[in-house]
């Protein structure tokens, strides 16, 4: 596990009853972008995969973490509907009987076409469910397609997960909006693509590592936690050279902290 400047927060591979009584927010890294996040006894996941064959070009690891066998969430959030974000088996494996997912509402009719009880929410609109309140915020594709990223919080603490946007100028005026963030959870492979339905185009459709810590500063965010890495495919999906040397780099040049956290594992974020 490799760090930028420490931080006051404590990473967990075991269970949530090591660190129940000293924290509120418990959020556990899943495979590539997923992550699932417990609060005040309710379980929430945003873009949740195993198969990475839905959508589109399949694109993910190649051992995939697996947890839909002992998830049962009570709220499923998808920021879009690419196969390494958007994998509707497990969505309906995981989610809890009266359980709801959420989306934008921009992507809502293709979700119910799926036969996916979606409710869409309106870009910057914010909703209270169970113990957490949810905000869609702006994200910016690097595709061009359907996009947001989510604010998460509960009565003591503020995450963002940023689907795999790319560089855009909405981060000073989110940062406005929400004013702090406990941690940030975005893309840094920075993949350039070449898949046969697309012109070849050698700029990046995520956040660099410098992107990603430049966001995190400019969102107030106490550690960047990368995601959305450790899939290359020469030719074809071809994710930032020298990735966590560059990250290592620019935290200490930007004064940034960030956690590399693996699948699988915790972090948990002690009470303000």
């Amino acid at each position: 596990m490799t760090s930028g400047t420490d931080v006051p927060i404590t990473i967990h591979a075991n269970t949530l009853l090591l660190v129940k009584s000293v924290i509120i927010m418990l959020i556990q890294r899943l495979s590539w972008a997923g992550i699932k996040i417990e609060s005040d006894g309710q379980l929430l996941l945003i873009d949740p995969v195993e198969t990475f064959q839905g959508r589109g070009v399949s694109v993910g690891p190649a051992n995939p973490y697996l947890f839909s066998g002992s998830i049962k969430a009570d709220t499923i959030l998808l920021t879009h509907l690419h196969s390494d974000h958007y994998d509707s088996e497990v969505i309906k494996k995981t989610l809890r009987v009266r359980g709801q997912v959420f989306s934008s509402d921009q992507i809502v009719d293709e979700l119910l076409s799926d036969g996916l009880e979606t409710t869409g929410i309106a870009l910057d609109e914010s909703q209270q469910i169970g113990p957490f309140t949810i905000t869609p915020v702006f994200a910016m594709d690097g595709i061009g397609d359907k996009q947001v990223s989510w604010v998460v919080e509960d009565r003591e603490h503020r995450i963002l997960h940023g689907g795999d946007t790319m560089w855009h100028t909405q981060l000073w005026s989110i940062a406005k909006k929400f004013g702090h963030f406990d941690a940030v959870f975005l893309p840094i492979n920075a993949p350039v693509l070449n898949f046969p339905e697309l012109s070849f185009g050698p700029v990046p459709l995520t956040m660099t590592p410098l992107q990603a810590l430049a966001a995190t500063r400019i969102l107030n965010a106490d550690v960047l936690v990368p995601i959305h890495y450790g899939f290359h495919q020469p030719g074809v999906y071809e994710q930032y050279p020298d990735m966590l040397s560059e990250l290592n780099e620019q935290s200490k040049k930007q004064d940034v902290p960030f956690k590399l956290i693996e699948e699988g594992e915790y972090l948990t974020i002690p009470k303000n």
